[in-house]
């Protein structure tokens, strides 16, 4: 699925430095599970507590570079190494 077809309300998980610190989102990640949910990440090293929930319209509104992303499958995951680079995809 492409991000751009997702419903824009659908939650979104990514972290306190994406929304805080406006950290380039350089890998997402589309859950294999049954909600299906995508995750946003900068480059820092994460833990739980650094987790947020949004809606794909906001991850879009943050970064709306991401509307370049292609299509991923259920439980692959794409990545760049800054805001400016080609994804590539990755099971």
């Amino acid at each position: 699925m492409k991000i751009t077809q997702e419903n824009i309300l659908k939650k979104a998980i990514t972290t306190r430095f994406v929304l805080e610190n406006n950290s380039n989102i350089v890998s997402v990640f589309y859950d294999e599970d049954e909600d299906e949910d995508w995750q946003f990440f900068g480059k820092e090293e994460v833990t739980e507590e650094d987790a947020r929930v949004v809606s794909i319209q906001h991850i879009l509104d943050i970064d709306n570079s991401l509307t370049t992303l292609p299509e991923i499958l259920r439980g692959q995951s794409a990545f760049r190494n800054d805001k400016n680079s080609a994804w590539k995809i990755e099971n």
